[in-house]
C-alpha cells in the first residue's frame, strides 16, 4: 500500500521535526512548509535545482516541491520558496545558461552553502564520467521522452527501424548521441541525417511531411496538430526508447562530493522530491498554470498553452515515462539497465574521441540509497 500526500509527505516532516525539536505544522510539500524540517536534518541553506530549459511541464515535479506561490525571478529564469526551512531554487536551463550542459552548470557552481542538483541524462553523466563525474540520486523520467514524428498519410512506420527502410530525411538536432546509436545499430542510415533541425516546424511543413523529425513526445504531437497553424492534422510518432535505447533522463544528479558532504539532507530531501512528483502527476493544474505563467514573464520561444500542459501529463502517464519500478516504488534505478547504457554508449564515446572512465559501473552513476520505497505514484 503506497501512501498518499497526506500521509507521506507530512509524516516525513514530523519524524525529521520530532528528531530535533519535536514540532510539525502538517504541510505538504507542495505548500512551501515552514517547518524546519530540512535544516534539521543537515541541509544548506539552499538547494538549488538546474534544468536544461526553460519551464515545462516536464519538471512540474520539481516546480512543485515549493508549489504555485513562488517567487520568480524572470532576469535569471529561477523560482524560488521555503521547503523545510531551507530556500528551494529552480533554475531553468537552455539558452539561460547558455545552452551548456547541465554537468557543466554543476561544476561551474559557486553559490555559497547550498546543495546543487542537477536534471540530466544517463548518456551525459556517462560521456562525462572520466573528467566530470556525477551521481544520480534519484530516477525523475525514466523513459526519455525523445522522439522521432513524421506524417502518417505519408509513410506507415511501426518501428524506428522502419524509417531506415525508407529514404526519408530525419531532421535532428546535430550531436544528439540517441542518433548515433540509431544508426549504429542499423535502425538509421547514416544518409538519412540532417543535422540543421533548430526545433522549429518549418522544415518539415515546408517539405510536407516527407521527412521525419525529431521532438519530444511531450510537446511535438501535440503542437503539430493542434498549434501549427500550417498543420493540424494527425501526426505519427516513434519513441526513441522503443528502439532499445533505455535512457535515463533528468536524473536528479549531483558532484559525489556534495553526496556525502549532504547525505543526512538527502535523506529527507529525497523523499520529499518523489512525493512532489507523485502529488503533482496527480493534481497538476496548479503548477502547469503557474508554469505558464513563468514563460509569459521570460517571452520564452517555447510558451506553453493550457492545452500542450495538459496533454504533456496525460502522456506523462500513459506512456509511463515517469513510473514507479516493479515494487511499485517511484525514483529508482536498475542496475542492468544502466550496465547496458554503459556498454551501448563506450564504443559511441570512443569513437567520438570521449573518454569515458576505465571500468565505470552502474554504481559510479547512481545511488538508490535515499530514496524512500514506500512512496510512489500508485495507491
Amino acid at each position: 500500500m503506497k501512501r498518499t500526500k497526506l500521509l507521506v509527505v507530512p509524516t516525513l516532516l514530523a519524524l525529521a521535526a520530532t528528531a530535533a525539536c519535536g514540532g510539525d505544522d502538517g504541510s505538504d510539500a507542495g505548500a512551501g512548509t515552514g517547518t524546519g524540517a530540512l535544516v534539521d536534518a543537515g541541509c544548506p541553506a539552499t538547494i538549488a535545482i538546474q534544468t536544461s530549459w526553460y519551464p515545462e511541464a516536464e519538471y512540474g515535479g520539481m516546480y512543485n516541491l515549493i508549489g504555485p506561490d513562488g517567487a520568480f525571478d524572470s532576469s535569471a529564469g529561477v523560482y524560488s520558496g521555503d521547503l523545510g526551512g531551507v530556500r528551494v531554487e529552480v533554475r531553468a536551463g537552455g539558452p539561460l545558461t547558455g545552452n551548456q550542459q547541465v554537468t557543466t552548470q554543476l561544476y561551474t557552481a559557486d553559490d555559497a552553502d547550498t546543495m546543487n542538483i542537477g536534471l540530466l541524462a544517463s548518456d551525459e553523466a556517462i560521456q562525462n564520467s572520466a573528467k566530470q563525474p556525477t551521481k544520480a540520486v534519484m530516477n525523475y523520467f525514466d523513459k526519455d521522452p525523445q522522439v522521432l514524428v513524421f506524417d502518417p498519410a505519408t509513410y506507415d512506420f511501426k518501428s524506428i527501424a522502419d524509417i531506415g527502410e525508407s529514404n526519408a530525411k530525419v531532421l535532428f538536432f546535430e550531436g544528439s548521441t540517441y542518433m548515433d546509436y540509431l544508426v549504429g545499430s542499423g535502425q538509421i542510415k547514416e544518409e538519412q541525417l540532417d543535422g540543421s533541425y533548430g526545433g522549429g516546424p518549418d522544415t518539415f511543413i515546408a517539405d510536407a511531411g516527407k521527412d521525419v523529425q525529431s521532438g519530444l513526445i511531450t510537446s511535438e504531437p501535440y503542437k503539430f496538430e493542434n498549434e501549427y497553424a500550417q498543420w493540424k492534422k494527425p501526426i505519427g510518432s516513434l519513441l526513441v526508447y522503443d528502439s532499445g535505447y533505455h535512457n535515463y533522463a533528468s536524473m536528479l544528479s549531483m558532484l559525489p562530493d556534495q553526496i556525502t558532504k549532504y547525505a543526512s539532507c538527502l535523506k529527507a530531501f529525497v523523499p520529499m522530491a518523489q512525493q512532489a512528483t507523485a502529488d503533482y502527476l496527480a493534481e497538476p493544474t496548479a503548477i502547469t498554470a503557474r508554469i505558464t505563467e513563468m514563460n509569459e514573464e521570460l517571452n520564452s520561444p517555447g510558451k506553453t498553452s493550457t492545452g500542450l500542459n495538459a496533454d504533456a501529463i496525460k502522456v506523462i502517464k500513459e506512456r509511463e515515462l515517469i513510473a514507479d519500478d516493479a515494487e511499485g516504488t517511484l525514483g529508482n534505478f536498475d542496475e542492468a539497465r544502466m550496465q547496458k547504457m554503459i556498454d551501448i554508449l563506450r564504443p559511441i564515446f570512443a569513437n567520438q574521441n570521449k573518454q569515458v572512465k576505465d571500468g565505470l559501473a552502474p554504481a559510479d552513476l547512481f545511488t538508490n540509497e535515499f530514496v524512500d520505497p514506500s512512496i510512489g505514484l500508485t495507491d
